[in-house]
């Protein structure tokens, strides 16, 4: 009798494994890289990628978003003039959410999960 139950037992931990490794397979292959331009500042968090005309609100791990926050606000201060785009490399993902506030305003919504670099300068390819 302890056969019958050990067989179903682990049949249903090992479906258990699979689905929750699927899932987490899923999760992680929507987050992809992106490139373009961060600009920060009063009641603006956008995001437009290179080459591309469509503006993004960009939301994201605070601590991670601190920082290209601080550089768009420094590169403002430095050329004496608000809303200042720097160049970011993230890893994010697409929020699947309605927008709110001014968030509306933009063509969409992005999730930083990870920044991978930023800098003032922007590369030639990166219109």
């Amino acid at each position: 009798m302890l056969n019958l139950i050990k067989g179903p037992v682990m049949s249903l931990k090992f479906i258990l494994f699979f689905a929750i490794a699927m899932i987490g397979g899923c999760a992680s292959s929507l987050e992809q890289k992106f490139e373009g331009y961060f600009t920060y500042g009063h009641e603006i968090s956008v995001f437009r990628q290179c080459n591309d005309s469509k503006y993004f609100w960009l939301n994201g791990e605070s601590s991670e978003r601190d920082v290209i926050d601080r550089a768009s606000l420094e590169l403002s201060e430095k050329v004496g003039e608000p809303y200042q785009a720097v160049y970011v490399v993230f890893a994010g993902y697409t929020e699947q959410r309605e927008p709110v506030g001014f968030e509306e305003e933009t063509d969409g919504l992005l999730y930083m999960t990870n920044l991978i670099d930023y800098s003032e300068e922007f590369p030639s390819n990166c219109m």
